[in-house]
């Protein structure tokens, strides 16, 4: 029998494999993909450790950012209310502004209630001495002035603002406080101001102040004159050809009870008769033919009460029954 060729043994070697070598390879494939998959879960494992050990780092900067960023308005909000302190302390002799908020009458004296504000004295005290405080009107004329001192008994704020009542004796106010127009008018707060006498007397929680110059309150007087003949001329019209009383008459210059009379002397009369007298009305004589039919001067002011009688002899009963002199008060019919 001839010997096999190499091809033959070659074909035999491929169709007869090794059983030994064919089961090695079959438990190595289980091995290689089981070691795949762990160093795949390996890998998804490091990643999810540095993206979180990243997000922890970024939220640790970002709360530490918050962290200094509230510290750093704290410490902002803490100089801000220093700042403001010491501005207050510092800024509160600035002079408040100042507004009427109402008058009224109390005897002969006018009470104002007025609202000041001052945002640099925020809840402290105000200490300003000899201050002039003005109440003006529509016209800007001045018709309430008196000087106050609020060194030893201070204004005190709260939040910047502050409201008290002053009190205007006559000789401090030019207008009749049912006259005031309180939405019309203005306030000067004024410091440096040197008192003319001393404070008058408080009118319960009204504290007095000092006069004025005399200068300026004759001034005001007489400006309070005119401004009055102006206000009451048609009251006066209405009193035409009905008996009614005169109270006084007055002539700048004139002498009365040893006193020559001036501007504030008359209208401090007028506004004293007034308080007891609320319909009474003042009339320059010369524009009424009552005083000049017999040629005689008429240039002086006279004060009417305002009261209509049913005839003269009414009137005359009047003044004696309230305890009017003779030379007090008279019955008078204007036309």
């Amino acid at each position: 029998m001839p010997a096999p060729s190499s091809l033959q043994l070659d074909m035999q070697s491929g169709t007869q494999s090794d059983p030994q070598a064919n089961d090695c390879k079959n438990r190595k494939k289980p091995i290689i993909i089981a070691i795949i998959v762990i160093i795949a879960v390996i890998a998804l494992i490091a990643g999810f450790v540095v993206w979180k050990s990243t997000n922890r780092n970024s939220g640790d900067d970002s709360a530490q950012n918050g962290s200094s960023t509230a510290q750093n308005a704290d410490e902002q909000s803490n100089k801000t209310k220093q700042n403001d302190a010491a501005k207050q302390t510092k800024d509160c002799a600035t002079t408040p502004d100042a507004g009427l908020e109402s008058v009224e009458k109390n005897g002969t004296t006018m009470i104002a209630t007025v609202a000041f504000s001052a945002h640099a004295c925020g809840d402290t005290a105000w200490k300003g001495e000899d201050v002039t405080i003005s109440i003006k009107d529509s016209s800007n004329e001045v018709i309430a002035s008196a000087v106050y001192d609020f060194a030893s008994d201070p204004m005190q704020f709260t939040s910047g603002t502050a409201t008290l009542e002053l009190a205007y004796a006559i000789g401090q106010y030019w207008r009749a406080s049912d006259q005031i127009e309180t939405k019309s008018t203005s306030m000067v707060v004024q410091k440096g101001a040197t008192p003319n006498g001393n404070a008058v007397a408080s009118v319960g929680d009204a504290r007095g102040g000092a006069n004025i110059a005399d200068s300026d309150a004759e001034r005001y007087a007489q400006l309070a004159l005119s401004w009055q003949l102006s206000h009451d001329r048609s009251a006066v019209s209405g009193l035409y050809d009905i008996p009614t009383t005169q109270l006084f008459s007055r002539k700048y210059g004139m002498e009365v009870d040893g006193k020559t009379q001036q501007y504030r002397d008359i209208y401090a009369q007028y506004l004293t008769s007034r308080a007891s007298w609320p319909k009474a009305v003042l009339a320059w004589a010369a524009d009424y033919s009552y005083y000049t039919r017999y040629g005689h001067e008429a240039d002086y002011y006279v004060l009417l009460s305002g009261e209509e009688f049913g005839s003269v002899a009414d009137a005359r009963a009047w003044c004696s029954d309230n305890g009017f002199g003779e030379n007090d008060c008279m019955a008078v019919q204007i036309n």
